[in-house]
C-alpha cells in the first residue's frame, strides 16, 4: 500500500507514503499564510514544513488566523 492515513483537524484523510507536509498543504490548496500547523501537540515552524515527512496516523490541526477589531 501506497498510502497512509493522517487526521487532519478531525477529519481521516489518504496521502501518499513521503508525504510531507507542504505536500499535503498544497493537495488541500490551503495557503501556508495565517496558519499555525500543530502535528501531534508539536508546533511545526513554517521553515521545516517541506522537510517534515507525515507518518501514518499523524493528528494535524491547522489553525487560521483571521484579522478582526
Amino acid at each position: 500500500m501506497n498510502k497512509i492515513n493522517i487526521y487532519i483537524n478531525g477529519e481521516k484523510k489518504l496521502v501518499n507514503i513521503n508525504c510531507s507536509l507542504d505536500d499535503a498543504l498544497k493537495k488541500m490548496k490551503i495557503s501556508k499564510n495565517k496558519i499555525a500547523i500543530d502535528i501531534n501537540h508539536r508546533i511545526i515552524p513554517k521553515s521545516l514544513y517541506k522537510k517534515t515527512i507525515l507518518k501514518d496516523k499523524d493528528k494535524i490541526e491547522i489553525v487560521q488566523f483571521i484579522g478582526g477589531g
